[in-house]
């Protein structure tokens, strides 16, 4: 899993002038992790379920990149939480194009992922090339480790929340599975209706996490396991 090094750095010179820049929670807790799932989507015929990280754009009254996912959090979870700095700050910007980075400031995120918004489903550097029509650069999403100060809260935007194991995490970022079979492994889960998300639905984690795991692949599972002991 080691790649090589950037020099030290503000967290400011990894943010592209031209991003979206947004912020998202590697949010911990008792042993797993976190994501909100959104309201149901159809995908052609498939019901789809989509699992996401906590978080959301960087608005420009938000004085930080922590303090605008410390407001994502409260308006999705109903919750504050409490940042763990990471010493190294793992890059991630295609697949197996990783490097780690030391940050100098308050701010020290676990990962910083570039990829491409409106991407296919599991393919989140599939998108036109610089030059191309339709190019837009990627997407620049900052992941904190944090853990929640009290139990989270349901909300409209999130209608449900699931906790998963890395194992799972690499799981549904590769493919989409059944959400019967989450179900079935014992999943912690917290809903809004019983009914959503439902066995019959698809689970599809999305986003910055989707993109993370994808890059590492097995080696994935180390990286979360390392930030479950820090």
């Amino acid at each position: 899993m080691e790649q090589g090094e950037a020099a030290h750095r503000q967290l400011a010179d990894f943010i592209p002038e031209d991003a979206f820049v947004g912020a998202g929670l590697i949010l911990r807790q008792r042993g797993l992790f976190l994501f909100g799932i959104r309201p149901l989507r159809w995908d052609g015929q498939r019901p789809t379920a989509e699992i996401t990280a906590i978080g959301g754009r960087i608005e420009t009254q938000d004085a930080s990149l922590s303090a605008g996912v410390q407001r994502e959090a409260c308006e999705e979870i109903g919750q504050s939480v409490r940042f763990i700095p990471c010493t190294r700050t793992l890059l991630v910007r295609g697949y197996g194009d990783l490097e780690w980075a030391s940050i100098h400031g308050e701010e020290k995120p676990a990962a910083i992922v570039y990829r491409f918004y409106k991407a296919p489903a599991h393919q989140p550097w599939n998108a036109p090339g610089v030059g191309q029509p339709n190019y837009r650069p990627p997407s620049c999403i900052v992941l904190f480790l944090a853990e929640l100060n009290e139990q989270p809260q349901l909300t409209e935007e999130l209608p449900a929340l699931i906790w998963l194991t890395p194992e799972q995490i690499l799981e549904t970022a590769r493919r989409d599975i059944r959400f019967g079979d989450l179900l079935e492994a014992g999943i912690p889960i917290l809903r809004l209706r019983q009914d959503y998300p439902a066995p019959e639905h698809w689970a599809r984690l999305t986003d910055s996490q989707e993109a993370l795991a994808l890059s590492m692949e097995e080696a994935v599972l180390d990286y979360y396991y390392r930030l479950l002991r820090l």
